[in-house]
């Protein structure tokens, strides 16, 4: 696939890291997934809280502490970079791709939904709200991912046409959604409203988000 860049040396670096940890690690384009659900959450998390999930599912059976501290570096420096892109609406996925399949967005979207679970109340409450929002636009458009990506699915559905075209279009439409759920859960939501009628729509936001006016407060 064209649309993806291939791995740069740090992400290769935390690939070799991910394998390190044996069988039950994450996968890389999973901790993708995963890094950028605690990025977009609506609660947010301290490394302390959202790192053990990274090698939880890894069994060790050795008496000493296991030594995590170079992928835990390797973890943050990723997570920081992906913060910056969803900032300056430029986030681009890592995924795994298959020569036969393509880009196999599933396994991102399974490290997403691990993330998920690390506050479902918040979710759900977001998913539940009667104040309709582009954030929960966009967590509902999550779950359908969810559902689109369900190896269990009926037959009937996997053959929807809706859904197929759901799945085709998963890679491209995920950047997107995350974007949303950031500015509104990072971005917007520690921000003083600011409005302004000399500000052009196309002009630098003035409360200093680096954003455009209208990717902004102006879209308030």
């Amino acid at each position: 696939m064209e649309d993806f860049e291939e791995l740069s040396a740090d992400h290769l670096r935390l690939e070799g890291l991910l394998n390190d940890l044996g069988e039950g690690g994450m996968l890389l384009s999973e901790l993708e997934g995963y890094l950028c659900g605690v990025a977009v959450s609506p609660e947010e998390f301290t490394p302390e809280q959202f790192l053990p999930m990274v090698w939880a599912g890894v069994e060790d059976e050795s008496d000493a502490e296991p030594d995590h501290s170079a992928l835990t570096e390797a973890v943050l420096q990723r997570y920081a970079e992906i913060k910056a892109e969803l900032a300056e609406e430029r986030y681009e996925p890592l995924y795994e791709l298959d020569e036969d399949e393509g880009v196999l967005w599933e396994i991102w979207i399974a490290g997403f939904e691990a993330a998920i679970s690390l506050d479902l109340p918040s979710w759900e409450s977001l998913l539940q709200s009667r104040q309709e929002s582009r954030a929960q636009e966009a967590a509902y458009a999550v779950m359908s991912l969810l559902t689109a990506s369900d190896p269990s699915m009926s037959e009937e559905d996997a053959r929807d046409p809706e859904m197929i075209r759901l799945q085709q279009d998963a890679p491209h439409i995920i950047p997107e959604i995350v974007v949303t759920l950031y500015q509104a859960h990072r971005v917007n939501a520690t921000q003083t409203p600011v409005r302004s009628d000399s500000v052009g729509r196309n002009d630098p936001c003035p409360c200093g988000s680096g954003l455009k006016y209208k990717k902004c407060h102006g879209a308030n």
